[in-house]
């Protein structure tokens, strides 16, 4: 005799065809690779809420959530000029190439 009777394994298989697994698996894959570049921790969340329809049949809608740690960005150096603009070079130092410059021009 055939067995109709789903457990909590082959529904998850069997949901919408392997959709649901499909799209857990690709949180899947985010999450770790973000885990394995950062050094830091990752999350997963699937949430299978069930209700009853006007037919007394339950209506089953997942939904995949994933937490995937983001890269830091490190640190960036810049100082700002007397208009307020962000400059790579600290204004209040001369650079090389300007004081060979100013050199070249004395001679």
């Amino acid at each position: 005799m055939q067995r109709h009777e789903l457990n909590f394994l082959e529904f998850l298989q069997s949901f919408r065809r392997g959709e649901l697994l499909r799209q857990a698996d690709a949180h899947l894959t985010k999450v770790v690779t973000a885990m394995r570049e950062t050094g830091q921790d990752g999350e997963i969340t699937i949430k299978l809420p069930l209700k009853f329809n006007k037919a007394m049949q339950i209506e089953i809608t997942p939904k995949i959530s994933s937490k995937a740690p983001d890269p830091a960005m490190g640190t960036g150096i810049y100082f700002a000029d007397d208009d307020g603009n962000l400059t790579r070079r600290d204004p209040n130092q001369l650079d090389i190439e300007d004081e060979i410059e100013r050199r070249r021009a004395a001679e």
